[in-house]
């Protein structure tokens, strides 16, 4: 088997120990209190920022509330304004208004029967002296009518 060898002490010498040691000089100014400074305003800018943010968002819930309000509102007049035009559009309240004005029901329909048919209504399709016509609308515009 192989021994493992432990590594060999290194022996250091005063010189080597005085040559690591340095000369400490005056510490070096730190800028805390600009640090402090900067952080406080960082921070301020961050809470400044939201709680507007805040603000705002509450300022625009409280204005879509509004507009919901006023949506129903208008929602509610619509469905009033179209039973009202039901109601007005009832016949036998027409009926009525115009008997107050005085106006009088009509009479039965009449009826007017045609001895003879005429070009236009279809059913003849020849002219009277038994030539077929050219065009269908000359016999409707002609003054044989």
């Amino acid at each position: 088997m192989s021994a493992i060898t432990a590594p060999r002490k290194r022996f250091v010498t005063d010189e080597q120990q005085q040559r690591h040691l340095e000369v400490v000089g005056e510490p070096q100014k730190r800028h805390t209190l600009l640090f402090a400074l900067l952080v406080i305003a960082v921070l301020g800018g961050a809470v400044f920022g939201t709680v507007t943010l805040n603000a705002l968002a509450a300022a625009d819930a409280v204005q879509a509330r509004a507009l919901d309000a006023q949506v129903a509102e208008s929602e509610r007049v619509y469905a009033q304004l179209v039973a009202d035009v039901a109601a007005l559009e009832d016949p036998a309240r027409i009926r009525q208004a115009a008997l107050e004005l005085g106006l009088v029901p009509g009479e039965p329909g009449r009826h007017v029967q045609l001895t003879r048919n005429l070009p236009a209504d279809g059913a003849v399709t020849e002219l009277d002296n038994g030539r077929r016509a050219a065009d269908p609308l000359k016999p409707v515009l002609s003054v044989e009518r």
